[in-house]
């Protein structure tokens, strides 16, 4: 089966919602989000809308089904001494994984990143201390982790880790 990487489209608000969904009650995904299907499936439409406009990429099958998205978040501003983005809500569908397509819809967004007017410097990403998989996904893609760490939002007492892809020289 063939599928589409591609940025994602406001309009298509909807899609982004049932995937992320669905990736809240994937048991694979544990550990990879910071937020419950339960809180997430209570936010009124207009959050689902808003979050339809933040930048992102998405794999689509050939049925027009998503099965896997990664979002994209510009931090520019005093905030951010060196511009940078910073990948969240990574998710694959289990029919997608294995097959390079993460790893696909990843170089997009990292490429997206490189090519804002901003001139953005690393693009940065969380992941939980018992991904492994994950951890090594990033590595392979050239992230190195940070020093950086921070507590796990859902449980306290598990730490993530700041991950980071430096602008190619």
């Amino acid at each position: 089966m063939g599928y589409e990487i591609r940025a994602t489209r406001p309009h298509e608000w909807q899609q982004r919602k049932q995937l992320r969904l669905a990736a809240l009650l994937d048991p694979a995904s544990s550990v990879a989000f910071v937020n419950t299907y339960e809180t997430e499936a209570a936010f009124p439409e207009e959050t689902w809308q808003r979050r339809g406009t933040t930048p992102g990429f998405v794999a689509v099958n050939e049925a027009g089904e998503w099965v896997g998205s990664a979002t994209v978040l510009v931090e520019v501003g005093a905030a951010f001494p060196v511009p940078q983005t910073h990948i969240v809500g990574v998710y694959m569908a289990p029919e997608g994984r294995g097959n390079g397509l993460s790893e696909r819809m990843l170089r997009a967004a990292i490429d997206w990143s490189w090519e804002l007017p901003e001139k953005i410097g690393r693009v940065r990403l969380w992941v939980h201390e018992d991904n492994a998989r994950a951890q090594a996904f990033y590595a392979r893609l050239g992230f190195t982790r940070t020093g950086e760490t921070m507590a796990f939002p859902l449980d306290e007492s598990q730490t993530e880790y700041e991950m980071e892809l430096p602008r190619p020289s």
